[in-house]
């Protein structure tokens, strides 16, 4: 079987960075015959073997939108643990190289103007669905494409409804219990959300 490049995908806890990491793990004949190593692609691989494809699902302006791009200079957002092997990479991707991407991939599609209240240098990642592919580059050979893993982000709602909870009194026996009830309709959304 050929390697078989698994990933993993979340945000940073502050929401400015969405991180992609490489779980691929060594090549074991009985519990992981996609991994690294013989009879699959060696990890020795140089730093710019990896480039990285994003798709994000999201809304402008509540117009919705399905944008792919290329992670431009993704080498400088990865880490690499191993030196002389690009096994078990991490790449952490600023929100406004994201938002950055966003706007300039939508500005050469055909008609689409990318709205002038789209913030192109976000401080956080937005909170919606982005899908990674990565590819990685072979001297002279094919090159190994992942299978897509589909990401929700939910960080910053995630802060939200975390500050919304602990600004609820729960000992004011006599006070309005509206923002109580509005506090926990929000943290089962946000529940639902996570655990589709």
């Amino acid at each position: 079987m050929p390697l078989d490049i698994k990933i993993n995908i979340r945000t940073t806890e502050n929401c400015k960075n969405l991180v992609i990491e490489d779980v691929t793990g060594d090549f074991n004949s009985t519990t992981n015959i996609g991994g690294w190593g013989n009879p699959n692609q060696s990890s020795d691989l140089s730093n710019d073997s990896i480039n990285i494809f994003l798709t994000a699902y999201h809304f402008i302006d509540n117009i919705q939108y399905t944008t792919s791009f290329q992670v431009p200079e993704s080498v400088y957002y990865t880490a690499f643990p191993l030196k002389n092997s690009i096994k078990g990479f991490k790449i952490s991707i600023p929100s406004d190289v994201i938002s950055t991407a966003i706007s300039n991939q939508l500005s050469l599609e055909p008609n689409i103007v990318v709205p002038e209240s789209y913030n192109v240098a976000q401080e956080t990642l937005e909170d919606n669905i982005y899908q990674a592919i990565i590819r990685i580059k072979i001297p002279n050979e094919d090159s190994i494409i992942s299978n897509p893993v589909d990401y929700t982000s939910t960080c910053n709602m995630k802060k939200q409804v975390e500050s919304l909870l602990t600004s609820i009194d729960v000992s004011c026996t006599d006070c309005n219990k509206s923002n109580f009830d509005k506090a926990l309709l929000a943290k089962s959304i946000l529940e639902g959300l996570e655990n589709e």
